[in-house]
C-alpha cells in the first residue's frame, strides 16, 4: 500500500469520529425555562439588545447571551388554536433546532413565537423557521 492510501483511509477514519461527536440531543441546558431569563426579552429598559425577525409563521426575538451555546423557548397564544395543535407546533419547532442546531447562531437567546399553526409539512415549517435563523 502507498503513502497516499494510507492518508486516504486514516482522513476517511478521521471524518467518521467528526460525525460520531455530533449529537442531535437536545440537552436541558440548551432550554430557556427560568421566570428571569424569560422575563429579560420583554423588558423595556434592556431592549436595546434585543433582534426580532418575523414572517406570516414564526416571529424569534433574539438576545445574545455570551455563553458558548444558545437557548431557546418556543410559545403560541392559547386562542390560535386548541391544545393538540399547539402541543404539535411545538414539537415540531423543537424538532427544527434539534436538527438544524450546528447551523443556527451561537450565543444566542432565542423565543420563538408561533404566529400561525396550520396543518403543512414539517418542511415547509423548517424551511420558514431556518430564513429567520440565517438573518440574524
Amino acid at each position: 500500500m502507498s503513502n497516499q492510501s494510507l492518508n486516504d483511509n486514516s482522513n476517511l477514519i478521521n471524518d467518521r469520529e467528526k460525525n460520531k461527536r455530533i449529537s442531535f440531543k437536545l440537552y436541558r441546558k440548551e432550554k430557556l425555562k427560568s421566570k428571569k431569563d424569560i422575563i429579560c426579552f420583554f423588558k423595556k429598559n434592556d431592549n436595546s439588545n434585543l433582534i426580532k425577525y418575523s414572517n406570516y409563521f414564526f416571529t424569534i426575538l433574539a438576545i445574545k447571551n455570551n455563553r458558548s451555546y444558545s437557548r431557546f423557548v418556543v410559545t403560541i397564544k392559547k386562542n390560535k388554536v386548541n391544545a393538540v395543535k399547539r402541543n404539535r407546533a411545538k414539537r415540531i419547532v423543537r424538532e427544527i433546532y434539534r436538527i438544524e442546531r450546528n447551523n443556527i447562531p451561537v450565543g444566542y437567546d432565542y423565543f420563538i413565537i408561533i404566529n400561525r399553526y396550520i396543518s403543512r409539512s414539517f418542511l415547509d415549517y423548517k424551511k420558514e423557521l431556518m430564513k429567520l435563523f440565517y438573518r440574524i
